[in-house]
């Protein structure tokens, strides 16, 4: 029965995956979004390897996509997913992450990447809704507006996190008084 439990333990903590997107963007506003096969659209990316950072799963992703020498920016959003939001996928809980990719200066709009595997496209953000699923489209999203404001914007499950505000923890002593000594350390 204690194995049954360390089992199931075991197996949800081995089931968490992390990923890494970068958000590319061109001078007038499109970005990169690539798919495998007949998949969904998404940003370039993918599932951090084992032993792989996030920013260096990003940089790879959006490397496959255009070429060595890509590299990525500051984080722009963290998504915390309970495996209990994707029902009967079996998957556990996630964490997605994308970094800024930054801008590019081109007119293409579609290419395929990756020895012709993946398909790539520039699309306009208003195209964006009609060719993706809705987590890529909040995970966009959140990501353009992050990137547009300077800031980073957390989603759990991909919905903004609507938290408490955050306040700094109050100052405290590095050691507590002892008696005879608080006179030495200036107390």
């Amino acid at each position: 029965m204690a194995a049954q439990g360390l089992s199931g333990f075991y197996g949800s903590v081995f089931k968490r995956s992390t990923a890494a997107f970068a958000l590319i963007r061109t001078v007038d506003g499109r970005i990169l979004m690539m798919r495998s096969g007949t998949g969904g659209w998404e940003l370039p990316g993918g599932v951090v390897k084992g032993g792989e950072d996030p920013r260096s799963a990003a940089r790879r992703g959006a490397g496959e996509a255009l070429g060595a020498g890509v590299d990525v920016g500051r984080v722009l959003v963290l998504d915390y997913v309970q495996g209990r939001a994707r029902q009967g996928s079996g998957q556990g809980d996630s964490i997605a992450m994308v970094f800024d990719g930054g801008t590019l200066a081109t007119s293409v709009t579609g290419f395929t990447g990756a020895g012709g595997e993946r398909e790539a496209r520039f699309i306009a953000l208003g195209d964006g809704t009609q060719v993706l699923g809705a987590a890529t489209a909040g995970l966009l999203a959140a990501a353009v507006e992050a990137q547009e404001l300077g800031t980073v914007t957390e989603l759990v499950d991909g919905r903004l996190a609507r938290g408490e505000q955050v306040l700094a923890p109050p100052p405290r002593r590095m050691m507590p008084p002892v008696d005879g000594f608080s006179g030495i350390l200036g107390r």
